[in-house]
């Protein structure tokens, strides 16, 4: 079987993260709305009580404490977007960058990509590859790889 470059893996969770940065966005902004629209009924005279101001409270609770965990897992992913973004800048060569932004934070195809760049399809490999191994030594000078 062959093993994956640690350096495509490394690349290819931007994406991914890319993904559930904007999930968390979203699973935030519900648990804000779920919270802020819990209504509770006022009356002049209350002689009973049908829980709605607990109901609310809870409601409150549950949402601080879901922003809480989905801010920390949403600069987690952010954290990622960024370091995998310094990887790439390190490359070198700008035509190099330019594919590995298409390929990976863009989700382009190298086909896609030849046209962009005025290569062929093997030039675009090859560049692809060259620009997969600088990324491969920058992480490996910040010890950064975890599949050797």
């Amino acid at each position: 079987m062959k093993k994956t470059n640690p350096a495509k893996t490394y690349l290819m969770r931007y994406r991914a993260a890319k993904s559930r940065a904007a999930a968390l966005e979203t699973a935030i902004r519900e648990a804000y709305d779920a919270a802020t629209n819990t209504t509770v009924s006022l009356k002049e005279i209350c002689v009973q009580t049908s829980g709605g101001g607990e109901a609310t409270a809870n409601a409150v609770i549950r949402m601080v404490d879901a922003e809480k965990l989905l801010s920390d897992m949403r600069a987690e992913s952010l954290r990622d977007l960024t370091e995998i973004s310094i990887a790439i800048g390190t490359v070198k060569d700008p035509v190099q960058q330019t594919v590995l932004i298409e390929k990976y934070i863009n989700g382009k195809s190298l086909d896609e990509i030849k046209s962009l760049i005025g290569y062929e399809i093997r030039n675009t490999q090859i560049i692809h590859g060259r620009a997969l191994w600088s990324v491969k030594q920058y992480l490996e000078r910040k010890g950064m790889l975890t599949d050797e």
